[in-house]
């Protein structure tokens, strides 16, 4: 059953009635309204009609709970420039009609449910073991510090009770615990005095072990007993092996092993040996390889492929056939001072003996041969290109070799971009390499078959996850696990963690069975969220988090759900946390019942609460405010309910007057004047976080509304300040309370916070600056300054850049807003303080009727309209004559095919810490460089393709979509622009539809072509294709010649006047284009990672 107005479902059909859940027995109530026919078997989301949305900001998880929660009354300033700083956000939105009425928070990334955490520091590895391999779940947690092991053991939370009691001498407790506990416990073939490099299960034969490697020894463990049953140490050399040890004895600094029992270790002064469990009799341990290499060994990894054949991976042990444990053709090693990563054979041949090297990898962009492979002997560099001490942060520091598998997730379309048919496995070998300064790199492994060991690596992508040095930690996700053919090790839903300041979860996406979608590469950042009883922390429910080491950890015991897989263990500097990863898909949507319609909505960060307005009555759902009847017309009561952003409690509720209805909610922040004080005056008493509720009463009788009023209210979680209402009431920790409150000649449209702690409303046709100022017995009143600025026919909507902002009393730009009218379309205005005026500077002479507005910047404007269009407006505040000057030009235009209810700036992506954008930009603009020339890497100064960005703007509309617009500096658009056209000429639309028609912008009485605009729907349809249509379009590009040409790159951020460079590459361009080389010539992995990179803006 599909439905307009909220989330469709799949129902059954049954038989025989069965009664309604949660109907109760009323008797009042026929037998048909009792039982149903029916049953509900799934529900599918939909989030529109979005009427209004907002965005709350995730709290950094560094921050203390005093520096997100008391910064209320003196410290607001920092909260509202909080605001303003790029955070990953939430999308809150208002959806739905009457019963189907909700609020839905939609987030991007992962989210991981706390389930317990302790406080422990300095945890530097961490590794989960089994008792048994063939168990599922995992026994022991291994923690690493710099002068010790710890272990913690999963045990009965009956059985540690009883312990627990019997040493406090308690025994008469009937109570019986459930579940499991983590307990320090020993295991006593383990060093615990020394600090561990690895450890992990080993299956060899039938000898069950586990392994773990310290700094001077190798230990195999008996799983049964947990005594040790062989050593190798570095300084005696001990070992059944015949290979001479001539070298000098040295300390273990990395290591790394898999379950097969092969083992690698690196000693200092760079030298490689490799071990591997001998079965013979007794578990022992046998080098096989030693090599010595020019330079110190930064990382390893052997982990085996899943994707190849039997033969590839023989010697694999079969345990009851449901654990295998594979062996690993190869290992991969990283160097200290050396941008490059090797891969070693172990197997010896005629071709490569045991740790002969198959492979070097070259890590900088061109590294390649030209065919898209890369060079299997030494790449030379010098390493003093790398800028001074930051090349110490390219270096390789953890490295993974894995076979993804896009059973992980329900996403579709990675790239293979090697595979010359469009039939692909949905099982991909990777090597990911994380870097030193946040970077993760990532190639796909081909495996020749005309040699045992040759392999090459192709489809370079390399990724910004943050600032810190990247840990590579594979896991498997739960999806994988809902199909009971798959084995544990089979490779199905195989996902890595990147730890850092930004964890990430890297996926594969598309190319299962039945999709056309090429396997994609994904990236999904993990937020924490903590469980709905949480009280501690109201902020805890949606924040970013900072992992230093991490590991996958399942335990039955630990977890309520036996079958989840997707259990990890997250440590940063100062706290141990326990959780389990949700599912992996790009956006998660949380639904939250009102039982009414909601017609606007806000987030109040100060009060922590969403604040709804909704129409309840008559046929609004439940029952809400006050039902009159004036000539036979009812009024369906309109409230306004406040609800916590964690549990989603309603904690308030204010319900309005008869016939009153809400057009605007708002949460702004307002400089409180003291009542003396001239009107142009800048200073004030305080600042404080406010909701404004602007409202009309809509009589029947009235064809335009003449009353209405603004409610200013607090909601705080703190002492009361200086601000007293009408009913006092010191005593509450928690409270909503209504301040003050300002009668207007008309419905209040809309509310948008202004300069110097004002804000601008609009009334009916005219536009007003307001303030709060201390009345009489300290209440706050709000009240109008200046005369306001009249001139529309109805002005829905304003905007500014103000973003919320505190007082800016040495501000010295001109202080301006958009104005969007009914029918005339956008207005420029500025408050002249002198003058206590709002007067018109520039106009769209164009007749647009707006449905939503937004202010890029001091220069630039989005706009919407009816006929669901959007189009973009650039002011000349440069232009010499008063003609130019006093129009508003259109730059761009283009045909969305949604009615847009709100334009607001913002990104549900998490910002890129590293990026220096924030220096280059004007302190008006809510603009952002994503990487500008001067912060690019050495080895990044040969990409041919940079993607800056500048505004970030999200959009709802009234079919449920969420969709975003981002500013483009010129070169960006013109790459893209070029891609456009490309695409357009080549690929055959769908139904014979043109792309330029279905674009193109749409009205009234007018039909003109889109500009301005790049379709990024199309833009990233490119990552389906196949092959050979990517490298038609990409020859396209280079006969056109169009997609590089000169250009200042300012964009949004430059910091003299914010003008973008919109720019049409159809007119014009052959006097600024340049002829290209053919060293400039574009490559199908140009054009991918560039569009891979956009993919992930949004």
């Amino acid at each position: 059953v599909g439905s307009q107005f909220g989330d469709s479902q799949l129902v059954k059909i049954l038989e025989t009635p069965v009664p309604v859940s949660g109907g109760g027995n009323d008797e009042k109530k026929s037998a048909l309204d009792q039982n149903t026919y029916l049953r509900i078997l799934e529900e599918y989301t939909n989030l529109g009609p979005i009427v209004d949305f907002d965005l709350r900001p995730c709290i950094n998880s560094a921050s203390s709970d005093s520096a997100s929660r008391g910064k209320v009354h003196g410290e607001v300033g920092e909260l509202g420039k909080a605001r303003d700083q790029h955070r990953q956000s939430l999308v809150v939105t208002a959806s739905g009609v009457a019963k189907d009425g909700t609020v839905r928070l939609v987030r991007n990334g992962v989210g991981m449910r706390e389930h317990a955490a302790v406080e422990m520091t300095g945890i530097k590895g961490m590794w989960g073991l089994r008792r048994k391999f063939s168990h599922d779940d995992d026994a022991f947690l291994v923690q690493s510090f710099v002068t010790e092991t710890r272990i913690l053991g999963v045990q009965n939370a009956k059985d540690a009770d009883v312990d627990a009691m019997e040493k406090e001498g308690d025994t008469d407790d009937d109570s019986e615990p459930e579940g499991g506990v983590l307990a320090e416990v020993r295991i006593p073939g383990f060093k615990s005095m020394k600090p561990t490099l690895f450890a992990g299960n080993v299956m060899v034969g039938s000898f069950d072990l586990l392994l773990q490697v310290v700094d001077d020894a190798i230990r195999l463990v008996d799983s049964e007993t947990l005594e040790m049953v062989t050593e190798w140490t570095a300084f005696s050399g001990d070992g059944d092996d015949d290979s001479d040890d001539d070298g000098v004895p040295s300390m273990i600094t990395v290591a790394s092993a898999n379950e097969s029992g092969q083992i690698v270790v690196a000693l200092r002064g760079g030298t490689l040996l490799y071990f591997e469990v001998n079965c013979d009799g007794s578990p022992k341990l046998q080098r096989l390889g030693v090599v010595c290499l020019d330079r110190e060994i930064s990382c390893i990894n052997l982990n085996p492929f899943n994707s190849l054949t039997p033969s590839a991976s023989e010697s694999g042990m079969d345990i009851g056939g449901d654990r295998v444990a594979k062996k690993s053709a190869m290992v991969a090693i990283g160097l200290w001072d050396d941008f490059s990563v090797c891969l070693l054979s172990l197997r010896g041949n005629l071709i490569n003996p045991i740790l002969g090297q198959i492979l070097r990898i070259n890590l900088a962009p061109g590294g390649d041969d030209g065919n898209g492979g890369f060079s299997e002997t030494e790449t030379e560099h010098n390493p003093d290109d790398l800028a001074g001490s930051a090349s110490q942060h390219m270096m390789a520091r953890s490295l993974c070799l894995v076979t993804l598998d896009s059973l992980a997730s329900s996403n579709n379309a990675f790239v293979n971009k090697k595979l010359s048919t469009p039939a692909m496995s949905n099982k991909v070998d990777m090597l990911l390499v994380g870097l030193g300064d946040g970077k993760l790199i990532s190639f796909v492994v081909n495996h020749s078959e005309s040699t045992s060991d040759g392999c090459s690596v192709h489809s370079r992508k390399e990724v910004n996850l943050g600032t810190q040095g990247i840990h590579l930690v594979p896991f498997r996700h739960a999806a994988s696990q809902q199909s009971g053919a798959l084995c544990p090790n089979s490779g199905a839903g195989m996902c890595v963690l990147a730890t850092g300041d930004r964890p990430t979860v890297v996926y594969l996406t598309g190319g299962n069975g039945g999709s056309t979608s090429n396997p994609k590469l994904s990236y999904s950042t993990i937020s924490l969220t903590a469980e709905d009883d949480d009280e501690e922390d109201g902020n805890a429910s949606h924040r970013n988090i900072f992992v230093n080491v991490a590991a996958p950890f399942r335990s039955s015991l630990l977890f309520s759900s036996t079958t989840n897989n997707s259990s990890l263990c997250v440590a940063d500097d100062n706290t141990m946390r326990l959780g389990m990863i949700d599912n992996i898909q790009k956006l998660h949507v949380t639904s939250y019942k009102l039982g009414m319609t909601p017609t606007k909505i806000a987030y109040h960060e100060a009060g922590r609460v969403y604040c709804v307005g909704c129409i309840g009555g008559v046929d609004g759902g439940a029952g809400g405010g006050s039902n009159s009847h004036i000539g036979g017309e009812t009024n369906m009561g309109n409230c306004v309910r406040f609800f916590d952003d964690s549990t989603f409690e309603e904690i308030n509720r204010i319900d309005l007057e008869p016939f009153e209805m809400i057009l605007s909610l708002e949460s702004v922040i307002l400089s409180l004047y003291s009542p003396d004080s001239p009107p142009a005056s800048s200073s004030t008493i305080e600042d404080k976080p406010f909701v404004l509720i602007g409202t009309a009463y809509a009589y029947p009788d009235e064809d335009e509304p003449t009353q209405g009023r603004v409610l200013v209210v607090e909601c705080n979680s703190g002492d009361v300040g200086h601000v007293k209402s009408d009913t006092e009431d010191d005593n509450l920790t928690r409270y909503i309370r209504h301040v003050t409150q300002m009668p207007t000649s008309g419905g209040v449209y809309s509310i948008s916070p202004f300069y110097n702690g004002s804000v601008l409303l609009t009334i009916n046709s005219k536009t007003h600056l307001c303030r709060l100022s201390m009345g009489k017995n300290e209440v706050g009143e709000l009240s109008f300054i200046g005369s306001g600025h009249h001139g529309h026919m109805l002005s829905l909507c304003v905007k500014s850049l103000a973003r919320n902002s505190v007082s800016e009393p040495n501000r010295q730009t001109n202080q301006l807003a958009i104005v969007g009218d009914l029918m005339r379309s956008i207005s420029l205005v500025e408050y002249l303080p002198k003058h206590e005026a709002i007067e018109e500077v520039a106009r769209d002479y164009n007749a647009n009727y707006m449905t939503s507005i937004e202010m890029l910047t001091d220069g630039i404007y989005l706009g919407s309209e009816n006929f669901n269009n959007l189009f973009v407006l650039r002011y000349n505040s440069d232009a010499t004559s008063e003609e130019a000057r006093v129009r508003l030009d259109t730059i761009g235009e283009y045909h969305l095919g949604e009615m847009t209810n709100k334009l607001m700036g913002g990104s549900l992506i998490m910002p890129n810490n590293s990026s220096n954008g924030t220096s280059a930009m004007s302190s008006s603009s809510s603009s952002r460089v994503i990487r500008s020339k001067s912060d690019k890497a050495p080895f990044e100064q040969n990409r041919k393709v940079s993607i800056i960005i500048g505004s970030q703007t999200l959009y709802g509309t009234v079919d449920g979509s969420i969709g975003s617009v981002l500013g483009l500096n010129g070169s960006t658009f013109a790459f893209l622009s070029s891609m456009q056209r490309a695409m357009t000429s080549i690929i055959k639309p769908v139904g014979g539809i043109g792309h330029q028609y279905f674009r193109a912008f749409h009205a009234d009485r007018c039909n003109r072509p889109s500009r301005g605009f790049v379709d990024g729907d199309l833009i990233e349809t490119f990552l389906d294709l196949n092959r050979q249509t990517m490298e038609k379009i990409v020859d396209k590009m280079n006969t056109d010649g169009r997609w590089k040409i000169r250009d200042a790159g300012l964009g949004l951020s430059d910091p003299v006047d914010n003008h973008q460079t919109f720019m049409d590459t159809d007119v014009g361009i052959e006097n600024d284009s340049q002829p290209v080389s053919n060293s400039s010539f574009l490559t199908v992995d140009d054009v991918l990672c560039a569009v891979e990179e956009i993919s992930m803006l949004h």
